[in-house]
């Protein structure tokens, strides 16, 4: 008997060490499917809650590939404690807002891995264009925000979050709807890449049946993040770039670097995601932000 039950835990442990997958979601012209998303973000102290509704439609199907259809239905960031303005909070449902309504065409390969946006200008034109209008009430209604972000300043640090190569990282790094696919993903595999804010993560993987979890970590030695301050600073504080430089190695040493993401997957027999859970902590140059989000399959 134990022979039997030893054998059958080595079979089992070699079965889940090979477990492997891979994502190919059906992709069939006329498909629709409806995500929803809620989640909760702690930033610097200010807890907000945040939802959002999206659109996935494949419009066209060839033999290398597909055209995906992706509408940002609605999206809202709220603070938790709405008794007060919130310049954070504003400022972070704005950027949501931009892309309300917007339809960005994703054209992707056979698998539906994301490989280039169809409309990009027309997608960075709506999208500029309703930021603007977004900001000016939010700048009428507190003044004093323009002396530390003036509203055009801060019109381009968001738009420059939706250049063509911003929107497909995101589509392929974060933890969303997409992500995975072409991808074969096993047990301890793992692979790096750059998320969108231009920090280098590594990702492992575990297989259990239907269900992917992605584990991604900070994964940048001192010199790079020394580089990446510089960089940051360069291009949000010219001004300060100098003193910066002079004095990299104290900041890199009085700083913490830390970020930690965990996505859990589970699909469905066609291959499209049916929920997706998220959470997330950072800390990075004085700035912590922790959050937990769950995507699931309205339609």
């Amino acid at each position: 008997m134990k022979k039997l039950i030893l054998s059958s835990l080595v079979l089992m442990t070699a079965l889940v060490a090979q477990a492997q997958m891979k994502i190919a979601p059906k992709l069939e012209k006329g498909f629709k499917a409806v995500y929803v998303e809620t989640g909760e973000i702690n930033s610097a102290g200010t807890a907000m809650k945040a939802t959002a509704e999206t659109q996935y439609v494949v419009t066209d199907v060839t033999a290398t590939g597909a055209v995906i259809e992706v509408t940002q239905l609605t999206s809202d960031v709220v603070p938790t404690d709405a008794s007060a303005p919130n310049p954070m909070a504003e400022i972070m449902a704005a950027a949501t807002k931009a892309t309300s309504g917007v339809t960005i065409k994703v054209a992707t390969d056979a698998d539906g891995q994301p490989l280039k946006i169809l409309n990009i200008d027309e997608v960075q034109t709506q999208s500029k264009k309703a930021l603007g209008a977004i900001l000016d009430p939010i700048y009428a209604k507190m003044p004093q925000l323009a002396q530390a972000a003036p509203k055009e300043t801060l019109i381009e640090q968001l738009s420059s979050k939706l250049k063509e190569e911003s929107l497909i990282s995101g589509m392929k790094n974060s933890v969303d709807v997409m992500s995975l696919n072409g991808k074969t993903v096993a047990n301890g595999a793992t692979d790096e890449y750059t998320n969108q804010d231009g920090m280098k993560m590594k990702r492992m993987y575990f297989v259990m049946g239907k269900n992917v979890i992605c584990n991604s970590n900070l994964s940048m030695t001192k010199d790079e993040l020394k580089a990446f301050i510089i960089q940051q600073v360069e291009k949000e504080a010219p001004e300060q770039a100098k003193m910066i430089k002079d004095n990299i190695d104290m900041v890199v040493g009085a700083m913490k670097f830390e970020m930690n993401e965990k996505g859990t997957y589970e699909f469905q027999e066609n291959g499209w995601p049916k929920s997706i859970k998220t959470e997330k902590k950072q800390e990075l140059m004085g700035q912590t932000m922790n959050s937990k989000s769950v995507i699931t399959l309205k339609q």
